[in-house]
């Protein structure tokens, strides 16, 4: 059990916490989560003992492990990435070099005849033991199988840290944190730096990891994938909920919506008494009655509604309306040293597609997307726009690019048209939370997510019928996240955009390109899931599906030679052989579906034969991780049927 008994911490010109409680069982995997400022960092400070609280204690069971990682800390080092790694266990590396002293010394001739020659070959043996329990012997593939999963090159792993970028740093950072083997696993933003297989293999290993967790994360896919529960901080108080990060919305809103109905039967009531002894407390034979209910409200505790936290709000201006093709690319390639990026591409983007580039890091996403915006050129081929376009970049470092000594006021200013009046710029920064004397702060002291938001902000001021982003998630909490969200949902012209943030892809794009190192694949009119899926199919060693390996077609946009002749292959492909195999697949999945229906109906007669009696507290919390597991379970029989639409669809040709 963790617990935090009556933490405070007091700041000049803030408060975070005053008297906070909480107990966390053990093997719980918690997100903390609550506006900017709330304390989440300096709660996980508090538990790694890195920061002391004003008053107050942190309890952790005896002898226990804590693994932390800070959001941005970036190791400089100059060993190699798989030594640093290894070096991450403390206490191991303390036995190692114990070993290595008494090595060097068991190897002096002229000790071997000393009387404390036995005793130390004894401790020797000792701390063998002890190295091989504690996992020594195996400590090195254990690295290398933790970057391996984080992305890392064979080469990379042997590349010394200080000349890996920082995102790499980042990497070695979180190897460095889940070698350790800790009771207690403490993350700030983890995900941060990472592509999408990285936080895959990272949710897998969490959900096989035996101690608890408690971790900060603005993914909210991640966070449903890996978590438990919540613990929401607002306003100096911590409150605690059960599921994972859908139901804390769900169970939120439900709660915020019988505190106001509350709310709003006691302000009734309030004005009931204060009307009656307003009437009455000058009459005599009222006075008593009115005294007595005048003590009733003064003792009455008053029902306090959370102050409504302030949100971006933002939506793309409508631009003017471009040709049916946006741009061509013909015979594009781009290479560096010696290294082919993107090969041979022959691409067509129509308006109003919203394609989001996935695939790993360093496979040619972002050199693609800079093609297209025309800040690189390409080594050979050509890139064509089409007419009436205009386009908007935001590029991954976009934040470098601000100018540090600018106020909020004059980067606007700088980026904006001579026309737009300064009323509409300050109009345009209230609406991403830069209010009245903010927008005179200057741009070097904002943080990462100030930065962001100035970022975007900057990006509304000429309208734009094609906009490239290139990770603009990055520093933005959920509920900024969501704004870009909606925005880009409502956005009328075409868009092409890099992120990790799969919630940010299943709910925007319409179509995908898939970035492999030396290959460039579209999947035009497939949904992200289905994208998923496919994926699963081949890494299980199945049998892939034509209709998503090949370039589809955009339904009402003319296909080239090539990518009709492919689509005919595909279809004839489905015949004899093959046809059998699909219908071993299509059976399979059908007696899948089957068993995740079964799983569905008996978790469900479980919640009814649970709601059915007395509900305590851990009843409650039972039902809402059963609910957790139907909404697994739907997910993967949505994903199933998917795919069993589309190979009975093959099979009927």
């Amino acid at each position: 059990m963790i617990s935090l008994v009556n933490l405070s911490k007091h700041y000049p010109t803030r408060t975070l916490f005053d008297n906070l409680s909480l107990k966390i069982s053990l093997r719980e995997r918690m997100a903390i989560v609550g506006p900017n400022g709330a304390g989440k960092s300096s709660l996980l400070k508090m538990i790694a003992g890195q920061l002391e609280p004003d008053s107050g204690q942190v309890i952790l069971p005896v002898s226990a492990r804590i693994g932390y990682l800070p959001q941005d800390l970036e190791i400089v080092s100059d060993r190699t990435a798989v030594g640093e790694v290894v070096g991450g266990d403390a206490t191991l590396m303390e036995v190692e070099d114990e070993m290595k002293r008494i090595e060097t010394r068991l190897s002096d001739p002229d000790f071997q005849g000393d009387s404390g020659y036995e005793k130390m070959l004894v401790r020797y043996g000792d701390l063998q033991t002890r190295f091989g329990a504690l996992g020594g012997f195996e400590q090195e593939a254990r690295a290398r199988k933790i970057l391996n999963g984080l992305n890392f090159s064979s080469r990379q792993m042997d590349m010394r840290v200080e000349e890996l970028s920082g995102g790499w740093r980042m990497r070695v950072a979180l190897a460095k944190t889940l070698i350790t083997d800790p009771d207690i696993l403490l993350l700030d933003e983890p995900t941060n730096h990472l592509d999408i297989p990285s936080i895959e293999w990272l949710e897998g290993f969490l959900n096989e990891f035996s101690g608890s967790v408690l971790l900060i994360s603005h993914d909210r896919t991640f966070m449903n994938n890996v978590i438990n529960g919540v613990i929401e901080l607002s306003s100096g108080r911590a409150t605690v909920y059960s599921g994972h990060y859908d139901s804390y919305l769900e169970e939120k809103a439900a709660r915020q919506e019988a505190l106001e109905t509350a709310y709003e039967r006691q302000q009734g009531e309030i004005a009931r008494i204060e009307s009656f002894v307003e009437r009455f407390r000058a009459k005599a034979s009222k006075a008593t009655q009115a005294q007595s209910r005048l003590k009733a409200l003064e003792k009455m505790e008053r029902i306090e509604l959370d102050s409504q936290e302030k949100t971006v709000k933002f939506k793309f201006p409508q631009p003017q309306r471009s040709g049916n093709i946006v741009v061509s690319l013909k015979g594009v390639t781009k290479g560096f040293e010696g290294r082919t990026i993107i090969p041979p591409l022959d691409l067509v983007i129509h308006r109003s597609v919203k394609v989001a580039l996935v695939g790993p890091n360093g496979a040619g996403k972002s050199t693609l997307l800079r093609m297209l915006a025309g800040v690189m050129h390409p080594d050979q081929g050509s890139i064509i726009p089409g007419a009436n376009v205009t386009i908007t970049y935001f590029a991954q470092h976009q934040l470098e690019t601000l100018d540090p000594h600018h106020t909020v006021l004059e980067s606007m200013e700088s980026q904006a048209p001579d026309s737009e009046t300064q009323t509409k710029i300050r109009s345009l920064l209230g609406a991403f939370l830069f209010r009245k004397d903010e927008v005179t702060k200057k741009v070097g002291v904002l943080s990462g997510g100030e930065k962001s938001r100035l970022a975007l902000a900057r990006m509304l001021l000429v309208p734009a019928n094609f906009i490239l982003l290139d990770e603009p998630t990055n520093h933005l909490d959920i509920a900024s996240r969501e704004c870009l969200e909606f925005a880009l949902q409502a956005y009328g012209g075409t868009l092409i955009f890099i992120t990790h943030d799969r919630h940010l892809i299943e709910t925007v794009a319409t179509d995908i390109i898939e970035v492999l190192p030396g290959k460039v694949t579209p999947l035009w009119n497939t949904p992200y899931e289905a994208y998923v899926a496919k994926r699963r199919l081949e890494a299980a060693g199945q049998q892939t599906t034509p209709a998503l390996t090949r370039e589809s077609e955009q339904p009402g946009k003319p296909q080239s030679a090539k990518s009709s002749h492919q689509q005919k292959s595909a279809t004839n492909s489905s015949t004899g052989h093959e046809r059998e195999l699909l219908k071993i697949r299509l059976s399979r999945i059908e007696e899948e579906m089957e068993t995740i229906t079964r799983k569905i109906t008996a978790y469900e007669e479980e919640i009814a034969a649970r709601v059915s009696g007395q509900m305590d507290y851990k009843a409650k919390s039972d039902v809402k991780k059963i609910e957790v597991k139907i909404n697994e379970s739907r997910k993967s029989l949505d994903a199933l049927t998917l795919e069993w639409d589309k190979l009975a669809e093959m099979i009927s040709q």
